[in-house]
Parts: structure tokens; C-alpha cells; sequence
């Protein structure tokens, strides 16, 4: 288990990847720092991590450093790697930032992209419509759409 926390926690801030200005303003792109991912979970009910259904979203994942903590804290409480990931959720625009989540939080375990392929989307998550089954929402699915209408 250790090796997976190193993999997932000890990382250089935003994956190393430089992220220039106009992406940033483009995107508004903000990075969570990893200690405060760690506080950040550390505020959610922690029994909840003892139970392996109990399922976790980041709509706004980036390369996952709010999703690696839930996973550290799920394997801490008697998951397996397969478990915490089968349960763990994330969506981001960026189809980088995407692919870097999905590696973190695969911990070099590749009989297990299957999972992360699935459970890590690139999409807006403004109008995602959160089945994680491959499938493309229409417009009349979209949140804004609801929420104007």
C-alpha cells in the first residue's frame, strides 16, 4: 500500500506540465494544492471511507490530486486498488489533464485502465450527464439547459 500513497501524494504540483497563460485564462484552471486535497478530505465523514460502495466525484478532477487522497484514504480503510477505483469518479475538459488523473491513479497498474478509462471522463462537467457508461449526453440532457428553461 505504501508504494501507491508515494505514487499518488508525491508528485510536483500541477504534474510538472506548464500551463500557459492563455490556457489558463481560457480554462481558469486552479490547481489544487496537495496539502490542502489532504484537508479537504480529511473534513469528510472518515467511516464513509470503510465502506467499499460508498462512490466519490471530482466534477473538475485536473490530474487528480482531490481523487488520489480519496483513494490513499479508502485503501487505508481495507480497499483494494480495484475497489477504491471502481468507486471513484472524476471529469475534467482538459483531455491532459485527463490522461495524467488517469495514470496517477492507476499506480502503474494496468490491468486496471479499464476502470479509470470509464470512470475518468473528458467532459464539460457543466453538461455531463454523470452515467459513466461511454454514452454522449444530447442538449436536452444538459444541466443549463434545465436550469434556463
Amino acid at each position: 500500500m505504501n508504494e501507491f500513497i508515494d505514487h499518488l501524494r508525491h508528485r510536483e504540483y500541477m504534474s510538472g506540465v506548464e500551463r500557459d497563460e492563455a490556457r489558463v485564462n481560457a480554462t481558469g484552471e486552479v490547481f489544487t494544492p496537495n496539502w490542502f486535497a489532504e484537508k479537504m478530505i480529511d473534513e469528510i465523514q472518515q467511516d464513509d471511507f470503510t465502506d467499499p460502495t460508498v462512490t466519490y466525484l471530482d466534477p473538475n478532477c485536473g490530474d487528480g490530486n482531490i481523487l488520489s487522497e480519496v483513494i490513499i484514504r479508502k485503501l487505508q480503510c481495507g480497499s483494494t486498488l480495484e475497489q477504491a477505483l471502481q468507486t471513484t469518479y472524476g471529469v475534467d475538459i482538459m483531455p491532459d489533464n485527463v490522461k495524467l488523473c488517469r495514470d496517477r491513479l492507476l499506480c502503474g497498474k494496468e490491468e486496471f485502465r479499464h476502470i479509470v478509462e470509464q470512470n475518468i471522463v473528458c467532459a464539460d462537467s457543466l453538461t455531463y450527464h454523470y452515467r459513466f457508461d461511454g454514452s454522449v449526453a444530447d442538449v436536452k440532457e444538459s444541466v443549463l439547459d434545465e436550469f434556463f428553461s
